[in-house]
């Protein structure tokens, strides 16, 4: 097959039978406007099926199943779809940076860490475009996993935590005396020490 700059096509070859087929398929081709892939489609895409059933509530959290991984974050279905496939899920992106109250630097790795199809999120909104955001972070906050009491992360204040848990490690330790004979002891074994 040969295709000219003015769109002219030629086929050639030796089984007629073929050569008909191949008639068939560039006239069929041809009528239904591309669409075959490279070159003649022109880049469009056929309009995805949107999801149907009830919007997220804004806030709450859903049990969401993994539905793709990348290195910018985890796609969730939080919401099912048709039971005969002909509708999806709701699904959203649950961002790196809110995957864990710790940064996570290989989305992929960590979620393959975590040996689990679904993860917990809440729903914080839509994008400008309506495509929902989700965080597994704010559930983590929210129960108090890397924060404090309110959910909020203390940066910076590591030195004052340690410090406040030394001096209570002081004021609980009990100190340790020993008696004159025990002294006596010690004193007397590093003596013979020296004497070799």
């Amino acid at each position: 097959m040969n295709v000219e700059e003015d769109g002219t096509i030629q086929l050639s070859g030796m089984n007629r039978t073929k050569l008909e087929m191949a008639e068939a398929f560039v006239k069929d081709l041809v009528a239904s406007g591309g669409g075959g892939g490279r070159g003649g489609g022109g880049g469009r895409r056929s309009a995805r099926a949107e999801y149907v059933g009830p919007e997220p509530e804004m806030g709450k959290v859903y049990s969401g199943k993994i539905t793709g991984i990348h290195d910018f974050g985890v796609f969730l279905e939080i919401l099912p779809g048709a039971e005969d496939g002909s509708t999806p899920g709701c699904e959203g992106l649950c961002h790196v940076s809110e995957l864990h109250v710790e940064r996570v630097r290989n989305c992929p790795g960590f979620v393959a860490s975590l040996n689990t199809e679904e993860l917990e999120v809440k729903v914080l909104g839509k994008t400008d475009k309506g495509k929902l955001q989700l965080s597994r972070k704010a559930v983590l906050e929210d129960r108090g996993v890397g924060g404090n009491k309110g959910g909020k992360r203390n940066y910076g204040q590591g030195k004052q935590n340690r410090k406040s848990a030394e001096q209570k490690s002081d004021v609980s330790a009990p100190k340790a005396e020993m008696s004159d004979e025990e002294v006596s002891a010690i004193a007397q074994a590093i003596e013979e020490v020296k004497d070799l």
